[in-house]
């Protein structure tokens, strides 16, 4: 049996390391966006997609009575997801309507799962359970979408295109989470995560079977504005719980 310490051990740097993640993001959808005074190196459907998970995952946590660490640190997720739209609104020129479409639309249906579990007539343990599912099916879908990237590292046996810290950080982040689901014995917690981790395992895998170029790792600082390069950090920026 775990003892209480080692429980709140596990949430607390659990808690931490996904905070890290969100922050982690600040560089890339903030400051060189405002550096940049452009759009152009980034992709924003992640940002809503990270918006979704965080909601969901919040009123998981509420339900499921996790309101630390699961709410609390998705929260936060939520609030730096807002914080990025307006940052990408502000310097967006050609598509911002159609940006703002995605966010009503996004909004209108986290608003729509909101009251569900706060309104429905089931008791707490059952809407747990259907978020669970929801966030779940959302969240292995979107974990799944960066081994698209590992067709074209293969094929240029190079893999500029993948992130050596959002792999890294995502896999310790994953199985921290992991290990929660398990102490806490929450399946919803633990598949998800579990799988995410893996995949950031594979992604680790193929970095150092095929290295990066040599003018990658020497402009490493400099964001890579692929399409494929913003897939592939998705499972570790949606891994909140």
């Amino acid at each position: 049996m775990v003892s209480e310490a080692a429980a709140d051990t596990v949430n607390v740097l659990a808690t931490i390391a996904t905070a890290c993640i969100f922050l982690s993001m600040v560089p890339e959808h903030v400051i060189a966006i405002y550096r940049s005074k452009s759009t152009a190196s980034t992709n924003f459907y992640p940002l809503l997609a990270m918006f979704a998970q965080c909601i969901g995952w919040v009123l998981y946590g509420w339900a499921s009575d996790a309101l630390f660490p699961v709410s609390a640190v998705n929260g936060f997720g939520a609030i730096m997801a807002i914080v990025f739209w307006v940052v990408f609104l502000k310097f967006e020129k050609e598509n911002r309507k159609r940006y703002i479409a995605y966010i009503i639309a996004t909004v209108v249906l986290m608003v729509a799962l909101t009251l569900y579990a706060f309104l429905s007539p089931q008791s707490k343990s059952d809407v747990a359970d259907v978020i669970g599912y929801i966030a779940n099916a959302g969240a292995i879908i979107l974990f799944a979408s960066p081994m698209f990237a590992l067709t074209r590292v293969v094929r240029e046996k190079c893999s500029d295109i993948l992130s050596l810290g959002m792999a890294a950080s995502g896999c310790v982040n994953g199985y921290l989470w992991t290990a929660y689901g398990v102490i806490q014995s929450d399946n919803y917690v633990l598949v998800p995560n579990c799988i995410s981790a893996t995949l950031c395992v594979i992604q680790l895998i193929f970095i150092v079977i095929f290295p990066r170029s040599k003018k990658e790792a020497a402009t490493a600082s400099t964001p890579i504005t692929e399409f494929e390069k913003k897939n592939s950090t998705q499972a570790s920026l949606l891994e909140q719980a």
